[in-house]
């Protein structure tokens, strides 16, 4: 598919002049220049409150700038106007997708279109979906189904197509990485390649250096508001970026790896533990070890963390926590078991947006700083401080409604509650690091690990093989419902991760047999033995 109104190769197709933004007393942008070229994949990153989603908004007409031009395609954008941007020649795929959830993905898909590109024919849209979706590579999303009805993943990429059928001469991708896997990034990667190799200017915004590097022609890095320079990604390191984001050396990617025994009693036991879509599983994990769970999305990682978390009830198995048997029959029975989940749904599930960082951070625990019924509002307020502190959580007040705060500082609240609740003995972290900036990625690992030392178990749910390899003690692997892999830590690497996500076959191990409890390592050399 060509792009009717592709530039020249190496031709500016959007120029950002002298840009500067001010939100009250918070100067978002100052004075930032910089030029994204027809053919290039032109990478933004930083830190949340850098003002990469400022910069996108102003170029794409729904935020005003205080200073400044925008051209789009040669020409200027006069007012704040999204209509009259995509007029230019600008499309943009947003974090949260912008879609009507209850309907269809062949109306979704409708309404996206220009007008001379879709049918005048309503008969014939679903057809013309099915096209649209087949030209992409997503044949297997159903053009009839609901939107809402689709995973995370399918919803961002279905938010990439309803961009790219407007044929635009620029592309604005906010943070697209966030809800997709491997297989997602990889379909991403590819179908913007080949837009870039077609003339069409990518802007591509993400925490994610690893990807960055690997698809990014040019780097731009931003810092409190101010342009740091743009780079050749050829040249650049994930530890050059990291630094010119944050401004100080970086060491490491991640805090050095705490000690644990594997030997000591574990703090929760799993027996032949099974739902409708997940099991039979048996594990075991001990005091202060960090487990990865690993594998393609939809292969029961989430059922697993559902059936934990008490929100699906299991149908067979037994499940303990520091020895005794644990109520997974509804999410308060599992709270009060120890089992506490952190959600990869941090706006749906993990937190009351208009409400302030201090009520989010205790509203589970109000009965610790109560007496006699009567809350004692001082108490609160000077934990909620500490918290702030102790978790180096970035707002103006303890009052500050958290849909404003950025999304690392979102999840440092959701985390303040296992700081506050002492009977938590298992935290389960639903991607904790999912569109979180490198600086706060590290205060959420310091936080984890600071649990991690008190005795807890935390199991991380991750689709970055780099975060499990390098955060966890130990990671297994899951297809079909069931654990097909365990990686002990002197084999946790990238590679293996991966190669046991996509290579992995199961091994037809009855978990709930004699050998419940086995590592799947263990119970391969043991079956190799008898067949021996």
């Amino acid at each position: 598919m060509s792009t009717s109104g592709a530039q020249h190769r190496g031709e500016v197709a959007l120029s950002l002049k002298n840009i500067s933004k001010q939100f009250g007393v918070v100067q978002a942008l100052k004075d930032v220049s910089v030029d994204f070229h027809a053919g290039e994949i032109h990478a933004v990153v930083g830190e949340n409150g850098s003002g990469k989603s400022t910069l996108l908004g102003i170029a794409s007409g729904s935020v005003e700038q205080n200073r400044g031009t925008i051209t789009i395609g040669g020409k200027q954008l006069h007012r704040d106007s999204p209509a009259e941007a995509l007029r230019l020649g600008l499309g943009i795929a947003y974090q949260d997708p912008a879609q009507v959830q209850m309907l269809a993905v062949k109306e979704n898909l409708y309404l996206a279109a220009p007008k001379d590109r879709r049918p005048s024919n309503y008969l014939k849209v679903k057809d013309w979906a099915i096209d649209v979706l087949d030209r992409f590579g997503l044949e297997d999303v159903f053009a009839d189904a609901p939107v809402a009805s689709l995973s995370l993943t399918d919803r961002q990429m279905l938010e990439v197509i309803k961009a790219l059928l407007t044929d635009p001469i620029v592309l604005l991708l906010d943070e697209p990485t966030t809800a997709l896997g491997p297989s997602g990034v990889e379909w991403l990667h590819r179908t913007i390649t080949q837009r870039a190799a077609e003339g069409m200017a990518v802007v591509y915004v993400s925490h994610r250096l690893p990807e960055v590097l690997a698809v990014a022609h040019r780097v731009t890095v931003l810092r409190d508001g101010t342009h740091q320079g743009t780079f050749d990604a050829a040249q650049m390191t994930e530890a050059k970026l990291a630094e010119l984001m944050i401004g100080r050396p970086l060491s490491s990617a991640f805090p050095p790896r705490i000690e644990h025994s594997a030997e000591v009693q574990p703090i929760l036991t799993l027996n032949g533990l099974q739902g409708e879509f997940c099991g039979p599983v048996s594990l075991r994990v001990a005091p202060g070890e960090i487990l990865g769970i690993a594998g393609v999305e939809g292969n029961g990682q989430g059922d697993f963390f559902a059936i934990l978390a008490g929100k699906i009830p299991p149908k067979k198995g037994i499940a303990k926590v520091d020895g005794k048997h644990a109520d997974l029959t509804s999410p308060l029975g599992a709270l009060q078991s120890g089992i506490m989940l952190m959600s990869g749904d941090r706006k749906g599930e993990g937190l009351f947006p208009v409400l302030g960082v201090r009520t989010n951070a205790t509203i589970q625990e109000l009965s610790r700083f109560a007496v006699g019924g009567l809350l004692r509002g001082r108490k609160e307020r000077n934990t909620t401080a500490e918290l702030i502190k102790d978790l180096k959580i970035r707002t103006p007040s303890m009052e500050q409604p958290v849909q404003f705060l950025s999304g690392g500082n979102q999840q440092k609240v959701v985390l303040a509650r296992t700081h506050l609740r002492d009977s938590i003995k298992v935290i389960l972290c639903d991607e904790p690091t999912q569109g979180v900036d490198v600086r706060s990625r590290f205060d959420i690992y310091e936080a984890l690990h600071a649990k991690a030392l008190e005795g807890a178990a935390i199991l991380v749910k991750s689709s970055d093989p780099i975060e499990l390899s390098e955060f966890c003690h130990r990671v297994v692997v899951m297809s079909r419902g069931q654990i097909i892999d365990d990686i002990p830590l002197a084999e946790l690497s990238e590679r293996r991760i991966t190669e046991a996500i996509v290579g992995g076959v199961h091994l037809g191990f009855d978990a709930s047999g004699p050998d419940q409890g086995k590592s799947i390592a263990d119970q391969t050399a043991e079956a190799a033995g008898e067949t021996v």
